[in-house]
């Protein structure tokens, strides 16, 4: 039988603290499954499209914004919000149909925005109501905090606040 030495056994308690972390930190870890349908990102497009549409400045979904929004929901929202957000998603094209008698990828920019507008004041139920308020601070959130708006309209600079060495000096 040998002996253990000081070192060998510090090592030891070492890898079996930082197992027990490493255990409890996976295992606290829950895997969400928040992936859209093609139908529900096809949704989701078009209405980040009427609330930030093109114009002379590229508009939302031209920006990327729908991913920034997906990856929000999904990293940043708890599951029933989630799940939620998802249903309204799959809801909106239905209630659009039965309400204009046609598809939502065929309205018009300015059938989308009355539906919305129904949409923002409840007219379709409480849920669909913050559903859209959320979709909508996150485009705008979203779009602000694209490289295009900050760097072209915002005048941001990555580290402002230049230096001249070579300025000459005024008596």
């Amino acid at each position: 039988m040998s002996q253990i030495t000081r070192r060998e056994w510090v090592k030891g308690m070492a890898l079996a603290t930082l197992g027990t972390v490493a255990f409890y930190d996976a295992k606290s870890i829950s895997p969400t499954h928040f992936n859209f349908t093609l139908a529900e990102d096809q949704t989701l497009e078009l209405i980040m499209g009427a609330i930030l549409p093109e114009s002379s400045i590229p508009g939302a979904v031209s920006l990327g914004v729908p991913v920034f929004v997906k990856t929000m929901m999904k990293d940043c929202y708890e599951v029933k919000a989630q799940q939620s957000f998802k249903n309204v998603m799959g809801e909106i094209p239905k209630l659009f149909l039965n309400e204009n008698k046609k598809e939502i990828s065929t309205a018009t920019e300015s059938e989308k925005e009355q539906f919305l507008f129904q949409l923002e004041k409840g007219k379709h139920g409480v849920e669909a109501q913050k559903t859209l308020a959320t979709l909508k601070g996150l485009t705008i959130q979203g779009y602000m905090s694209t490289e295009y708006i900050m760097v072209n309209h915002l005048n941001y600079q990555m580290a402002p606040g230049f230096f001249s060495g070579c300025a000459p000096i005024k008596k």
